[in-house]
């Protein structure tokens, strides 16, 4: 292979060589002893002299014909990358760099051609892109309904002519606009604040009402979730239709309806009175009422049919109304189990809102109660307060109160679109309870799953009442008048000795005998091991949701300040408690409460003979079950259980703590005879 002189080696081989032979011939010298000490040391000094020029000489050499040219080389790719029209360098330029010039060519060519393929690639997914989007466009333009597409920052993204239309007359209207110029925030982030909590509601686009920033339109709205691959919202879709004509014909239908009904009344009424024939008198007035009746019932179904309605969990609804009064005088506090209501859950939350604000100012209340409640007939919600004080005089003024969020709507108009049932008052243990009506949800919610699943298998522990035994006044004070943290776990298995650990933790607490659901405690565990297949179908707690939540060293200390010294109160509770005594060591605590298990006491108050299962004491208290095999759900049920109990047990003159750990030892003794034969 021909040796290539182009390059700086020879030359820096070259000066090496001479200073080599320099150095031999002196050292030559020195052996023959041909030169004295001063020549020796002249000798020297030209040899130092000679290899700084023979350094300076060859760096001369490199910067002359290599760095420079490196630097030049580099300016001309930086060229050719930013966009410059030239496609390669001039390799005879730099004779003494190669072959590096010919490799930065061919990276060049490479770069120039992956160039050319990827601007091809943009201009046709451009296109494509543009295509898609025009098509998306005549499709949106092409719909009657006005479509708003926006991120989690409100700002519109994209929108139809119809919403602009719709919309322009109110605010501006734009991409990269607030979405709040035009529409009120308020219903808006409620809804996003209901899927995001519920987000199995926004598979089909939820239904709700909202208003125009100016207040002169209502807006009959469904909003839908957009959400990645992983779940996770990055933003909405909101359909729209302007729904003040409808709103505004069905109201003038209303109050003439009302006319006719309240017109008539009166003639009605003093026909009875009058007539001669009072049977038969009697007779066609109750056909004209019934006759007018008809009317007005068909008239509310079909109002209620138009009204936008999804089903809600009536504790997702309650927490809306409460936070609404974070920053008032008055404490609103739910209370009771859960229930599926089907609603519009904005114009219902502001109802109850009103609702509250003017019993509490007419009655100089600090706190007031929210529950709800079903039965076979329907479901309602309830607001309670302390006293039995009478709502009736007061009555027809809160309802007529206007909403005007809601376009200048009533309170009395979105109760009768939502069930249209009298309202009446009810007093029960030093309390009233004004009871609104309200129409059941329409999808069956968990039950396939909870007939679908076993229950834990039961254990039977007399140890769990040891800490009872010794409680001083608390176990004299009545059952009542105790304050019990209900709970419930959820596992990786059945077999905490074997390395299961918890995934969820759910409380309740329990007040003076009130159900205090707003109060209550839910965390998911990470447990730091592989939640098998078989646990998840039941309680629905996958590794992806466990991945970046706390570990049970931070969820079990809250629990126990969430718990406190109030009596612990579960269902087979010797599983659950076996879960939380078995890292007391580890994490410092002391689980030393007072226990009661509703399990063993449906087993005293029941018999053995009968099942003892949640499921089963449920059923035959005709307790409503939501959100089983939820941690929460569970203990909610379980607390509702209890108060039952405790009913059964004042009946039998069991009244205090002391009482019952005494009872319960009998009967857990003879249960264990039995078994024993």
């Amino acid at each position: 292979m021909p040796q290539n002189w182009r390059g700086p080696l020879p030359w820096l081989a070259m000066a090496f060589a001479a200073n080599v032979a320099a150095i031999g011939a002196a050292a030559y010298l020195l052996g023959q002893g041909v030169v004295d000490r001063e020549e020796l040391r002249a000798l020297a000094m030209i040899a130092v002299a000679g290899s700084a020029l023979m350094f300076v000489l060859a760096w001369k050499i490199i910067d002359f014909a290599v760095m420079r040219g490196i630097k030049r080389m580099a300016a001309e790719i930086r060229a050719i990358a930013h966009g410059g029209n030239r496609s390669d360098i001039e390799a005879a330029r730099y004779p003494l760099l190669a072959p590096l010039p010919d490799s930065v060519n061919q990276i060049i060519a490479k770069m120039i051609q992956a160039r050319q393929e990827l601007a091809e690639g943009l201009k046709s997914a451009t296109g494509k892109a543009e295509e898609n989007s025009n098509r998306l466009a005549a499709i949106l333009n092409d719909l009657h309904e006005g479509v708003v597409v926006c991120n989690l920052r409100h700002q519109i993204v994209l929108y139809n002519s119809v919403a602009m239309d719709m919309l322009a007359g109110i605010g501006p209207v734009g991409l990269g606009r607030s979405l709040f110029e035009t529409v009120t925030r308020e219903a808006v982030t409620h809804m996003l604040e209901v899927l995001t909590h519920r987000p199995e509601m926004g598979s089909r686009g939820t239904p709700f009402l909202a208003s125009a920033a100016d207040g002169t339109t209502l807006l009959q709205a469904r909003m839908s979730l957009i959400r990645t691959n992983d779940g996770d919202a990055t933003g909405y879709v909101i359909t729209m239709v302007d729904a003040s004509p409808q709103v505004a014909a069905l109201s003038r239908r209303d109050a003439l309806l009302r006319e006719v009904a309240e017109g008539l009344q009166s003639p009605l009424i003093r026909l009875r009175i009058a007539a001669n024939n009072p049977v038969i008198v009697e007779r066609e007035a109750a056909n004209i009422e019934a006759a007018i009746k008809r009317v007005t019932d068909g008239y509310q179904r079909a109002l209620s049919g138009w009204w936008p309605m999804a089903d809600l969990h009536s504790a997702d609804l309650f927490a809306f109304v409460a936070q609404r009064f974070d920053q008032s005088t008055v404490k609103v506090t739910v209370t009771g189990l859960p229930v599926w209501l089907h609603a519009d859950s904005h114009s219902l939350a502001l109802t109850m809102e009103a609702m509250i604000r003017q019993i509490s100012d007419r009655f100089n209340l600090a706190e007031v109660d929210l529950a709800a409640a079903e039965d076979e007939a329907g479901s309602w919600v309830e607001i309670g307060w302390a006293g039995s004080t009478a709502a009736k005089p007061a009555l027809d003024g809160w309802l007529a109160q206007p909403l005007h969020s809601l376009g200048g709507m009533r309170v009395r108009d979105v109760l009768d679109h939502h069930a249209g049932a009298e309202i009446v008052q009810e007093h029960r243990a030093g309390r009233s309870w004004l009871r609104l009506p309200m129409r059941k949800g329409i999808e069956q919610h968990y039950q396939a799953k909870v007939a679908a699943l076993p229950t834990r298998p039961e254990f039977y522990d007399m140890a769990l009442l040891d800490a009872a035994r010794d409680i001083g006044e608390k176990g004299r004070q009545p059952l009542r008048s105790l304050t019990f943290i209900v709970f419930d776990t959820e596992t990786t298995g059945l077999q905490p000795s074997q390395g299961d650990q918890i995934v969820q933790i759910g409380a309740v607490r329990i007040v003076n005998g009130r159900i205090l659901s707003g109060e209550s405690f839910n965390r998911i565990v990470n447990p730091g091991r592989v939640i098998p297949p078989e646990s998840i179908k039941f309680h629905g707690i996958t590794d992806d949701m466990v991945k970046d939540k706390p570990p049970l060293g931070v969820v079990l200390p809250q629990f126990k300040a969430f718990a406190a010294d109030a009596v612990l109160v579960a269902h087979n509770a010797a599983f659950d408690l076996k879960f939380l005594r078995m890292n007391e060591r580890q994490f410092g605590l002391k689980f030393d409460n007072p226990v009661l298990d509703t399990m063993m006491l449906s087993n005293y108050l029941d018999g053995p003979e009968t099942g003892h299962s949640l499921d089963a004491i449920c059923d035959r208290l005709g307790i409503s079950i939501t959100d089983r095999h939820t941690a929460l759900g569970d203990a909610i049920v379980t607390a509702a259980v209890l108060l039952n109990q405790i009913d059964a047990l004042e009946s039998r003159g069991i009244t205090t703590l002391e009482q019952v750990v005494k009872e319960l030892d009998m009967n857990m003794a003879l249960h264990e005879r039995q078994r024993a034969f």
